[in-house]
């Protein structure tokens, strides 16, 4: 198992990021997801007291079965929404699905997704990865992880309001 980095603090907590591997979309330069797992995710993920990983690692395994073990196994999970990946989406859901805690983030200037952004709260990272940008985002984005983590046990997350109206006419 690839670990990306590894909290301080020794919680015991895994955080899984799922996020494009690739850019698909001009706006976003080849390595950019890259510089924003290690310069961005990692560091706040870590501050925040999570152990991090990825599917990014190297070696023959089923990536699928990688994918699903970490995601529905992990405290809690970091899903990157920018360029509206489909995987990152499917992932997204099967997460959600199990009523996890999900912290959701994007690139500044990416699109809203109508039946994420009217119900959960989604941090906007700057897709400048410059270091005094980074060095603004981090605290941001642990903030953001932590709020997410501490809010873990609330009757009110998307699974549960959905649930709500199953069965009522």
């Amino acid at each position: 198992m690839v670990t990306l980095g590894q909290s301080k603090k020794q919680t015991g907590q895994l955080c899984f990021v799922v996020m494009p591997f690739t850019e698909r979309d001009t706006k976003h330069p080849v390595g950019f997801f890259d510089e924003v797992l290690r310069s961005l995710i990692v560091p706040a993920a870590t501050e925040a007291g999570f152990t991090v990983r990825s599917a990014l690692r190297q070696g023959s395994d089923v990536i699928q079965q990688t994918i699903v073990s970490d995601l529905l196994l992990a405290d809690l999970v970091v899903a990157d929404l920018t360029e509206h990946n489909p995987n990152v989406m499917f992932e997204l859901g099967m997460r959600m699905n199990q009523d996890k805690p999900v912290a959701l983030i994007r690139a500044k200037g990416t699109a809203g997704i109508f039946d994420v952004d009217n119900m959960l709260r989604v941090w906007d990272y700057d897709p400048n990865l410059w270091p005094s940008t980074i060095e603004k985002d981090i605290p941001r984005l642990r903030d953001h992880i932590a709020g997410t983590w501490d809010n873990r046990d609330n009757d009110n997350t998307y699974m549960k309001l959905l649930g709500r109206s199953v069965g009522k006419s």
